[in-house]
C-alpha cells in the first residue's frame, strides 16, 4: 500500500478498517462518492473501503472517453494497492466505469476478483442519435434533486462552452438560494461539468466482453416505463463469459428507491457479504 495516500486527492477513505481486503468504489457521473458511505461503514469488519472521486472536480483532468478516465483511476488504484486481487464497486453510471477499469487491470496481468454494480443495468451507453450535449441536465437535475431549471434557455446552451453553461446553472441556483449551494459554488460547478463530461464519454462507449465475475444489484425505478426506454450500456447476455449474478430489486417501501440507503441498506449489505464478498 502506498505511504503517500494523503497525496492522492481523488481517493477518499470511507472507513477505518484494519482488514486486509481492499474495495475500490468508483464515482458515478457528477463525481461524488457519498452513495457508498453507508455500505462502507457496514463492511468495516471485512474490508477497507476506498472511493475514487472524479478528477474533473479538482480541475485535474479532462477526458473524452471512458477508457481514458479508467486509465487515470487505474494508476491511482495501483498507488494504493500494487498487487493482489482487486474488487471494484460501481454505483449507477460508476458501474460501466468500474467495468472498464477492471478490464484494463486484467490487460496488465492483474487479477480482478469481482466487479459489483449497484443500479447499473439501465445506464445510458453508446448512442450516436442524441445530439444535445446539455439538455439532459434539465431533466436529470430535476428528477434527481428536485431542481426546476425550465427557465433557462437550454437551446442556446448548445452553442456555448461547458464552463459558461455550468456557471449559468450555478448562478440560477444561487439566485434561488438553493440550500448548500452558496458555500460550495466551485464544487457544484465542477460537479456539473463532470456530469456532462461523463455523459459525453458514455455516449461513445462500447463495452467489450470479458471473462470477469460480475454481480449486479438492481433497484426500483420511479418511472419504470421511462427507465425501460434507456439505451443499455452493454449487451448483458454477452458481457462476460464469467459468472454474472443478478439480484432483483427489494420489495418497494413507499417512495424509497435507492438500495444504498435506508430502508434497503441492511438488506443490500447482507447480500453483498453473503454473495459478493464471501470468498477470501
Amino acid at each position: 500500500m502506498s505511504e503517500n495516500i494523503d497525496n492522492l486527492k481523488t481517493v477518499v477513505e470511507l472507513n477505518q478498517s484494519a482488514a486486509a481486503r481492499n474495495i475500490f468504489c468508483i464515482h458515478p457521473a457528477g463525481g461524488g462518492v457519498s452513495y457508498y458511505e453507508g455500505i462502507a461503514k457496514e463492511l468495516s469488519d471485512i474490508a477497507k473501503v476506498y472511493a475514487l472521486e472524479d478528477p474533473v472536480i479538482y480541475d485535474d483532468f479532462d477526458y473524452r472517453s471512458l477508457p481514458e478516465l479508467a486509465e487515470y483511476h487505474l494508476e491511482t488504484i495501483q498507488e494504493v494497492q500494487e498487487s493482489g486481487r482487486y474488487t471494484l464497486f460501481g454505483y449507477c453510471s460508476g458501474g460501466p466505469l468500474a467495468y472498464e477499469i477492471a478490464k484494463q487491470l486484467i490487460l496488465e496481468g492483474k487479477e480482478v476478483e469481482r466487479v459489483v454494480m449497484f443500479g447499473s443495468k439501465l445506464v445510458t451507453g453508446f448512442d450516436s442519435t442524441v445530439p444535445e450535449k446539455y439538455l439532459f441536465l434539465r431533466d436529470y437535475l430535476g428528477a434527481r434533486f428536485g431542481l426546476q431549471l425550465t427557465s433557462l434557455d437550454w437551446p442556446s446552451f448548445e452553442s456555448r462552452d461547458m464552463p459558461k453553461v455550468s456557471k449559468a446553472i450555478v448562478d440560477l441556483l444561487v439566485e434561488r438560494k438553493v440550500e448548500g449551494i452558496s458555500n460550495n459554488i466551485h464544487w457544484v460547478d465542477r460537479s456539473i461539468q463532470a456530469l456532462v463530461m461523463m455523459r459525453e464519454a458514455q455516449k461513445r462507449y462500447r463495452a467489450g466482453n470479458s471473462s470477469m465475475d460480475i454481480d449486479l444489484y438492481q433497484w426500483n425505478y420511479a418511472d419504470s416505463e421511462a427507465a425501460a426506454k434507456t439505451a443499455p450500456w452493454c449487451d448483458w447476455e454477452q458481457l462476460t463469459t464469467g459468472r454474472l449474478n443478478v439480484f432483483g430489486p427489494p420489495d418497494k417501501v413507499e417512495d424509497h428507491l435507492d438500495i444504498m440507503f435506508a430502508p434497503y441498506l441492511a438488506e443490500t449489505v447482507n447480500k453483498v457479504k453473503a454473495y459478493s464478498l464471501a470468498s477470501s
